[in-house]
């Protein structure tokens, strides 16, 4: 079983962020500058809050800033189309797939419960039902990695996102 969290509005980071109940979750909202977001926030109903600092390319969950040099690494391909992101020393697997409409998050240790899909909205639908959405495994309990996750995928999407525009095609192979 799965528990999906959906954006309510089409600019992830600035939504509201709703569970199966109808009920918030979660919000975003970011400031912009003169050279585009400087950083976008994260907040829990269960009082966590994250945040992106896309200037300085960091995370901040709870006070902990980690830079994103520290998180990240490139597997695969040197310009394949999959990042690994590893936070408390649990390492995850980000890889897009069906055309960049599906972003699949796997954890790659032992014990690690199931993978995480995000959804991306699809801008050309007139269906209400086509927001992002992120699937997390319900065994998936703890806050922190949970926020992670979601930062994580956040900052994968908008990088995405920014390389589709500036190229003009679908960008998931420079993740």
């Amino acid at each position: 079983m799965t528990l999906a969290i959906t954006f309510v509005d089409r600019k992830l980071v600035d939504s509201s962020v709703i569970g199966p109940d109808g009920g918030v979750r979660y919000t975003t909202g970011s400031t912009d500058g003169s050279r585009g977001l400087k950083l976008t926030t994260i907040a829990a109903t269960s009082g966590l809050v994250g945040s992106i600092n896309w200037r300085e390319e960091l995370f901040v969950i709870n006070g902990v800033e980690k830079k994103w040099d520290e998180l990240k690494s490139q597997s695969g391909r040197k310009f394949g189309p999959q990042r690994e992101w590893n936070w408390d020393n649990k390492p995850y697997t980000f890889k897009y797939q069906n055309c960049a409409k599906e972003l699949l998050v796997t954890p790659n240790s032992s014990g690690d419960v199931g993978t995480v899909r995000f959804t991306t909205s699809d801008a050309g639908s007139l269906h209400e039902n086509d927001n992002a959405v992120v699937y997390f495994p319900e065994e998936m309990q703890d806050d922190t990695e949970r926020m992670f996750l979601l930062i994580a995928i956040l900052q994968t999407e908008m990088h995405r996102q920014d390389m589709a525009k500036k190229t003009g095609i679908n960008a998931a192979a420079s993740l």
